[in-house]
């Protein structure tokens, strides 16, 4: 009996060796993951149709990349840095050496740190496409579609100004991920007459009063507002200022300090939150 066992075993095993070298399946609805990163933000976007994105990683600390791979996710068609300041690309290093990537995007606004050198120091190593975008840019990803809406050249002073806006939309839902863009980028995206409604707002800077204008909230008109902010953190983040609006424009609240990860799935016309 002994060597139908082994056989049995070695049958056994090898089934679990081509199951892992399939392909990765796209979820049947669309799945945006607020990670909670601490004082960072770090989102996971699963598309149906095939590709996966990612939007910031936190920091170094944040576990970022051991999330993403515990949602089978071992490659990604795009990695994007809203902006080069640690509390958004320090998780992406590790993302960037353990999983498969395609393309960066990036503003292409430099930083002076160790960490932003460790950042650019991977995305060489990984040999992956960059891509310094700017408003105006598309591409379909799956069943969905993403469109640029900042920056702009030539840059406003500071990096918070200078962050990546996109706008992801599936078939009747969307969401506009702010990244940091304070009201300096709103009040150019208000001007440039974009589209800029949206089913759900990532709210721009953690929760900042610097962000999240009541002209630029009432644009976006969220039925879901969502803030990525540390417990407890140091800037008292989020601010009232900012989330009275979102509250005025009619939008649910919803903040990784207090849910901790948030996880949004949309079959295009509805979303559920868990």
């Amino acid at each position: 009996m002994r060597r139908p066992l082994v056989l049995l075993s070695c049958l056994l095993a090898l089934a679990v060796v081509a199951a892992a070298c399939q392909p990765q399946a796209p979820p049947p609805e669309l799945e945006v993951h607020f990670v909670d990163v601490g004082q960072g933000d770090g989102i996971l976007v699963r598309v149906p149709g095939g590709g996966d994105l990612v939007i910031d990683g936190g920091r170094r600390s944040s576990g970022f990349a051991d999330y993403v791979k515990r949602q089978g996710v071992s490659s990604l068609a795009i990695v994007v840095a809203t902006n080069p300041d640690a509390d958004h690309i320090g998780g992406l290093i590790a993302v960037l050496k353990e999983l498969r990537v395609e393309e960066v995007w990036l503003s292409g606004q430099p930083n002076n740190t160790q960490t932003f050198e460790d950042f650019v120091d991977a995305i060489a190593v990984a040999k992956a496409k960059t891509t310094e975008v700017r408003r105006g840019q598309q591409r379909a990803l799956g069943d969905a579609s993403i469109t640029v809406l900042h920056p702009i050249e030539p840059f406003f002073s500071g990096r918070n100004n200078n962050s990546v806006v996109l706008r992801l939309d599936y078939r009747e839902v969307s969401f506009l991920f702010a990244g940091d863009a304070e009201r300096q980028a709103e009040d150019s995206m208000l001007k440039a007459g974009l589209e800029l409604k949206a089913t759900v707002l990532k709210m721009g800077h953690h929760g900042s009063r610097t962000s999240s204008s009541p002209a630029f909230v009432a644009a976006v008109a969220p039925q879901h507002a969502v803030y990525q902010a540390g417990r407890n953190n140091q800037f008292g983040h989020p601010h009232p200022e900012a989330i009275a609006a979102v509250k005025a424009a009619g939008a649910t609240v919803l903040g990784t300090n207090v849910k901790g990860t948030i996880v949004m799935t949309s079959d295009g016309s509805a979303i559920k939150v868990r």
